[in-house]
């Protein structure tokens, strides 16, 4: 439990073990604190400055890195496999096709559930809809992890990060 291994699977099927691709992975500390503190050692802050830098929200960090990883610690504590998608999606015609990719994914009921972290930017969420273009799968639930309020809105549930062990 060093390390936690997000796979990537190449088709959002139920079966995503059939669908992994172990050459494509991401890897997030099982220590989120150890994380953070390897992050800071490179800092040339003094402890007092990075105590007041981090009571005004302004560590000059990638926080959404640190959530995500977070997140997945949660999730593989509550026995989850961690898997994510990554796809190609063309939205119009006239557009450039982008990458797009699903943070996590699991399942529930027999139905695929999209998760994405959001540490900021929370009300835009172009992957879960391309996702629901792209592919006609049954979907039970998509939840965005976030720093505010649990919320259910347009079929999405925003979940406060500390409830992430309840997906």
């Amino acid at each position: 439990m060093i390390g936690n291994e997000c796979i990537n699977v190449t088709c959002p099927e139920i079966a995503m073990e059939l669908y992994a691709d172990r050459s494509n992975f991401k890897l997030y500390m099982g220590d989120t604190g150890l994380l953070v503190t390897q992050i800071m050692k490179n800092q040339e802050e003094t402890d007092e400055n990075l105590m007041k830098a981090l009571i005004i929200d302004d560590l000059g960090i990638n926080q959404g890195m640190i959530l995500e990883n977070m997140v997945a610690q949660m999730l593989r504590a509550s026995g989850h496999e961690l898997y994510f998608h990554e796809y190609l999606y063309q939205p119009e015609r006239n557009e450039k096709e982008k990458k797009y990719e699903i943070d996590f994914m699991t399942v529930r009921k027999k139905k695929i559930c999209p998760i994405e972290v959001k540490s900021s930017g929370y009300k835009s969420h172009k992957s879960f809809d391309y996702l629901k273009s792209k592919y006609q799968i049954k979907m039970e639930d998509r939840y965005i992890i976030y720093t505010k309020d649990l919320k259910y809105e347009d079929g999405i549930t925003y979940i406060p990060i500390y409830m992430t062990s309840f997906i």
